[in-house]
């Protein structure tokens, strides 16, 4: 459908682009508080976005859809951000890749949020649709800005091209743009041009600087997280076009108890601010594999007082003091980022002086490694439940306690993509609101690649105290020394030293596959057909020697449940609903649990 050309009066026309220029010359970047292109519902209507630009829009679900059509070249690598605001109602939108050459086959969707997301891809072909769209069914409308950059072939170093994707941005004045409600990951400080570690150290410490729009009454979040020989600082500045890189707002070196850092801020007005990373880990001060990624969150809006006539406020919750270093933690949008390897310490004492708080954090996970979350060192009378989540906020398993009588939780898994990994913990509303003050517990997740082996701690030696041989009693000077003589009819003879028996060394542990099909034979074929499988069942997987539990999960839409575990011995699978239980001795197994047709009331087969 195209717009109808209306034809102004010179006059009109005249205030009208005297307006338009006062109103860019005085917020160039003012956002807009409608859908600015209407007619892109669909992929014959999408709009051109050009690389390197960016588009203004709102969702209005449920049938509302934006279609913009980007040119590519081929081989190269594209990020699309999608920046959200004005949603007080949290609606979610997400970003869903389709071929530009027919039939617009479907690619790749970005992760769902009510505040951002973003998505990257290798272009195969020269042109690409994006769809922006709502991931659930609403009646509530929420306005975006999407915009599409080229990043380099591949975010792996090499010998000739080393430095990060967003190089050259090492100065306030060149930073690059990057969105808000996503996670920028392997960036490094190997200086801009250098192809050699003695290049790279003869040059100045590389620093990263990047420029990000936090959208007006907000608060928003930078936060890193890094790898061996990273010790981030950040500093956060206003971007202003009269003062540029002299209004330094914030900064922090190490945060959680970590050597990364967080900054959090309030955008009153709205506006872009620029972020400066630096590494203070100077020893070698440039090198390979040096790495941290960077979280970018909008946070809770920040409350903007209205006049009007004053009212007496409603009594509410009071907050209670003590709260933790992550919060506000308290939903999948604003989950604080740990690495492995590290224990925190936290508690259940909730953000805003609610009844219950709910822990969210996640971790960076590749295929093909297994990691193990666990908590730890709870306080008296604290419970814990662990739920686990993929990056599309699916439920992987989860865990309550530990074993009989232990409530931590801990729950292994065998990553399949690369992305978050999001870890919730809770109390599951078991700990009363006068016992959150005394709710600590820690945290922690370990990481491990599959065939080396677990490292274990060297046993510290028995501090017991022992019982001291009594000092042989001095026999006076010249006083013969009386040879013992056996009592009578007792044989005195030398015994040979048994030889010791060598110390059994400990299995290895082995990671063991595990693939349970839960379903319903209605056709009484014994084979597993469509819509059959039973979701929703749970399953858990215990060490036979110790009975120790080490996976838990729940089936999915298909009755499929997947996880590896790490074992040194037989494992039993259990699924308590059908008092089913397996051994599986070898190096792994497929189980299918079939549940028989049943009759029907009444005698009818």
């Amino acid at each position: 459908m195209r717009r109808q050309l209306i034809v102004l009066g010179l006059a009109v026309f005249a205030l009208l682009v005297f307006a338009s220029i006062s109103a860019t010359l005085a917020a160039p970047r003012k956002m807009p508080a409608a859908d600015t292109e209407p007619e892109n519902d669909d992929i014959g209507g999408a709009d051109a976005l050009t690389v390197g630009s960016y588009a203004d829009g709102a969702i209005d679900p449920p049938e509302d859809l934006d279609h913009y059509l980007v040119d590519t070249e081929v081989e190269r690598e594209y990020r699309a951000s999608l920046a959200i605001w004005d949603n007080d109602n949290n609606l979610k939108l997400k970003m869903v890749l389709k071929y530009g050459d027919p039939p617009h086959d479907y690619v790749q969707e970005s992760t769902a949020s009510a505040s951002g997301a973003t998505m990257s891809w290798t272009a195969y072909q020269t042109s690409y649709y994006i769809i922006v769209q709502a991931a659930t069914v609403s009646t509530t409308t929420a306005q975006y800005r999407l915009s599409v950059n080229r990043v380099s072939a591949t975010q792996t170093p090499t010998p000739e091209n080393r430095w990060d994707a967003y190089e050259p941005n090492n100065s306030l004045g060149t930073p690059s743009d990057v969105s808000v409600g996503g996670t920028l990951g392997n960036l490094n400080f190997w200086p801009y041009g250098a192809t050699t570690e003695e290049e790279a150290n003869a040059m100045d410490a590389d620093v990263d600087v990047l420029r990000v729009w936090c959208k007006p009454g907000h608060t928003c979040r930078a936060e890193t997280s890094v790898t061996n020989g990273v010790d981030t600082l950040i500093k956060l500045y206003a971007d202003s076009a009269t003062n540029p890189g002299e209004s330094r707002i914030e900064e922090n070196d190490d945060f959680g108890g970590t050597l990364g850092s967080q900054v959090t801020w309030e955008s009153s007005g709205g506006g872009y601010y620029k972020i400066w990373i630096e590494n203070r880990d100077g020893s070698p001060r440039q090198s390979t594999g040096q790495t941290y990624n960077l979280t970018l969150t909008d946070l809770v809006a920040t409350p903007t007082p209205t006049s009007g006539p004053t009212s007496t406020p409603k009594p509410g919750p009071t907050s209670i003091p003590g709260i933790d270093s992550f919060e506000p933690n308290y939903d999948f949008a604003i989950a604080s980022t740990i690495a492995t390897g590290v224990t925190y310490s936290a508690n259940f004492i909730p953000w805003g002086g609610g009844h219950e708080d709910n822990d969210y954090y996640k971790i960076w996970i590749k295929p093909g490694l297994h990691f193990v979350c666990e908590t730890l060192d709870l306080a008296p009378g604290v419970d814990t439940n662990m739920i686990v989540y993929d990056g599309n906020e699916n439920a992987i398993g989860g865990n309550d306690d530990v074993e009989l009588g232990d409530y931590r939780s801990r729950f292994a898994y065998f990553s399949t993509y690369e992305g978050w990994l999001y870890i919730l913990v809770g109390h599951g509303g078991r700990l009363p609101a006068s016992e959150l003050k005394n709710s600590s517990y820690k945290v922690r997740c370990e990481m491990q690649v599959p065939g080396e082996p677990t490292a274990t701690s060297t046993p510290e030696p028995d501090r017991t105290p022992q019982p001291t041989t009594p000092a042989a009693t001095p026999t006076p000077s010249g006083s013969p020394i009386a040879t013992p003589v056996p009592p009578e009819g007792l044989t005195v003879r030398a015994l040979t030293t048994p030889t010791p028996v060598p110390a059994t060394t400990p299995a290895p542990s082995r990671f063991i596959p595990i693939s349970l099909l839960v379903y319903y034979d209605a056709k009484d074929d014994h084979q597993p057909g469509a819509g059959e499988g039973i979701a929703g069942i749970s399953a858990q997987a215990y060490e036979v020697a110790t009975n120790q539990l080490l996976a838990q999960g729940f089936t999915d839409e298909q009755g499929n449940l997947e996880f590896t575990v790490s074992a040194q011995g037989p494992v039993r699978v259990s699924v308590p609903f059908f008092g089913f239980s397996q051994l599986v001795a070898g190096e792994g197994a497929s189980i299918y649990l079939r549940i028989p047709p049943q009759p029907l009331t009444g005698g009818a087969p």
